[in-house]
């Protein structure tokens, strides 16, 4: 059989060239400090490293949301916080109201102070993020929540709630609507709101409502009317409108889970509704503070009532604080929450980034040794190329 020089030379050229593809692609591998830069590499290998990729996108996704979410909620906390010692200082302005001593004039300036901080409270209500984005308007986050008129603070959001997913099955509220926040207070001591009759003639004024059996407070509202008693030289009673069982004495009520004192002397058909708890705005109950400090005290009558309208204003205040705490609790348990899966989220990126390394870094002491080895035989076979690629059968004949 005959064989050409050229066979011989197309041989040696081809195997140079996958020796040299051989280098390149350990070069490359040392270069990228990767053992695998195509599926063809390691097939296995690379469907693997692909799904511990899209892991740690994720969580990088979900690093994000955590950041998003917990740089609102810690703005909401601190407007809550904000809005919380305003309504703190009305507070112990409308217990230095109620006192006595106070005349006229110095309760206009506490009219005047308590207008400033609701003006306050109003712009905390409209905080924003940074970003634009009203912190307390819902999912209308362009759209500034509240608005001062007439006919008292309106809000112009939606009740809608924003979530950022910060784990595989995990989401975590971002905000809170402002209608819940600020519109939805229960009002009176959360079960019942005690009023005076406007045309009561002595000088009674409650100062205590309390809850005594919540199960047997009646829905509906009914009056409770001081009325003489049948039998003569007996003090006065109270009768319930609702034929409901009255005890106890013309300035302490026990009425159908309701405990009523009062101060001051009732006059006999002086009137107190008790009437069922219902939502109001917090900015209504500073309101309804400011327009009480107008009330006149100059005749007796004139106190128990504007006495009424102050321990209405304090019990309303109480309840708006202990809800903007709550509020401001379960902000804190979200932070909270956003906090521990951070953490956790750490954790899984950690073994999934050692996993990912384990099946697609090199070992570049391996690398390093074949670079070596295949450099030297590169060069060996180089020189036994050049060597005999001009020998010839002639030349030994």
């Amino acid at each position: 059989m005959r064989v050409s020089s050229s066979v011989y030379q197309l041989q040696w050229l081809s195997a140079l060239r996958r020796q040299q593809a051989d280098l390149g692609a350990i070069q490359q591998q040392v270069s990228s400090g990767r053992r695998i830069s195509t599926a063809a590499d390691d097939p296995a290998g690379a469907a693997q490293a692909q799904l511990l990729q899209q892991g740690l996108d994720r969580l990088e996704n979900y690093s994000a949301n955590s950041q998003t979410a917990s740089r609102r909620l810690g703005l909401e906390e601190s407007a809550l916080a904000q809005a919380s010692d305003a309504l703190n200082r009305v507070r112990e302005l409308a217990i230095q109201a109620a006192n006595g001593t106070q005349t006229e004039a110095s309760r206009s300036a506490i009219a005047a102070e308590a207008t400033e901080l609701l003006s306050s409270l109003i712009s905390t209500a409209n905080a924003q993020d940074g970003e634009g984005r009203y912190l307390f308007a819902g999912n209308a986050v362009q759209l500034q929540p509240f608005t001062a008129s007439a006919s008292g603070v309106l809000y112009a959001g939606d009740t809608g709630t924003r979530v950022q997913q910060v784990a595989d099955g995990q989401t975590v509220q971002e905000g809170d609507p402002g209608s819940a926040v600020f519109m939805q207070i229960p009002s009176g001591n959360g079960t019942y709101v005690l009023s005076a009759g406007a045309a009561n003639q002595g000088t009674a004024f409650w100062s205590s409502a309390i809850v005594s059996n919540p199960a047997v407070v009646p829905g509906g509202a009914y009056t409770l009317t001081l009325t003489a008693s049948a039998v003569p030289g007996d003090p006065p009673v109270w009768i319930a409108s609702n034929g409901g069982v009255v005890t106890g004495s013309p300035t302490l009520i026990d009425s159908q889970g309701a405990t009523i004192t009062l101060g001051g002397t009732p006059a006999v058909g002086d009137t107190f509704t008790v009437g069922p708890s219902r939502f109001q705005d917090v900015f209504k109950t500073v309101q309804d503070f400011i327009t009480a400090l107008g009330t006149s005290t100059s005749s007796p009558t004139g106190r128990a009532s504007f006495q009424n309208q102050m321990n209405s204003s304090l019990q309303n205040l109480d309840q708006a604080l202990q809800f903007l705490s709550n509020t401001r609790s379960q902000v804190g348990a979200r932070l909270s929450t956003i906090d521990r899966q951070v953490e956790s989220n750490a954790d899984v990126k950690l073994e999934l980034t050692t996993s990912l390394s384990g099946i697609r870094d090199l070992d570049y002491a391996t690398a390093i040794s074949q670079l070596e080895l295949r450099l030297t035989s590169l060069e060996a076979a180089q020189k036994a190329y050049a060597r005999t690629q001009s020998f010839s059968l002639f030349d030994v004949l």
